[in-house]
């Protein structure tokens, strides 16, 4: 196959929040599984790298919304990865309307790990001839460094939320999708966002507590998702 990865669904009443549209963390486990099909595709998924001890451990989202589908409308979403440098591969991703309508944008770098010893390592060349590279990605991204917001910004310390079993994935560890379903809520309600930014940081395992901070200044909202140290930090815009 080429260097393009799309698969076409319906936007289930699973999906959608209470204005019946695609609810933001949705959005981001559908690039999720994207990322991860396509490689399940070309016979480098999941079990493949569970095997030889790696697994993709994802660093930044940079995402941007243009409309949010609503209840049963059809979506095609797409992937194609354009640039892997040493330890780190970077992902285009993608979701449009069947007529061809760009809905949201977004781009992913991720970290290949030895889970043997829990460091990133460089990506064998036999992985990376599996891959095709796309044309680069589709907007100038910020990078994964988030700055806090100013002196001005109103910050909130929330109670601690524990570490639960449904928010872990196969490296036993919360899964990226879930600190987004967390941080969001927490976000103002009723706010129509055009950006997301989440930089993770650090793993959060059973028996943590995660405390979220919120900070709104100036039409920007961060969410940082707190163990004993920062987690993960969610940026809407």
């Amino acid at each position: 196959m080429g260097a393009v990865f799309e698969y076409t669904d319906t936007i289930r009443y699973s999906k959608v929040d209470g204005e019946l549209k695609l609810s933001i963390p949705a959005l981001i486990d559908y690039f999720q599984d994207a990322a991860i099909s396509q490689s399940e595709e070309l016979g480098v998924g999941t079990k493949v790298l569970n095997a030889r001890s790696y697994a993709w451990f994802l660093i930044s989202w940079d995402v941007r919304i243009r409309r949010r589908p609503e209840l049963n409308e059809r979506i095609i979403v797409g992937t194609y990865p354009y640039r892997f440098h040493g330890m780190l591969g970077n992902r285009a991703v993608y979701m449009k309307t069947p007529e061809g309508e760009v809905l949201a944008e977004a781009d992913a770098q991720w970290a290949l790990m030895d889970t043997s010893r829990m460091r990133m390592t460089k990506i064998p060349e036999d992985i990376l001839t599996c891959y095709e590279l796309g044309d680069g990605p589709l907007f100038e991204a910020k990078g994964r460094k988030l700055e806090p917001l100013g002196g001005n910004a109103e910050t909130v310390v929330c109670d601690p939320v524990p570490v639960q079993e449904y928010m872990l994935d196969n490296n036993g560890h919360v899964n990226n999708g879930q600190y987004v379903h967390l941080a969001m809520s927490y976000a103002p309600k009723g706010c129509e966002w055009s950006e997301l930014r989440v930089v993770y940081k650090k793993q959060a395992r059973p028996g943590d507590r995660i405390t979220p901070v919120v900070s709104r200044d100036a039409g920007r909202v961060q969410i940082s998702l707190e163990t004993d140290e920062q987690a993960c930090v969610v940026e809407l815009s």
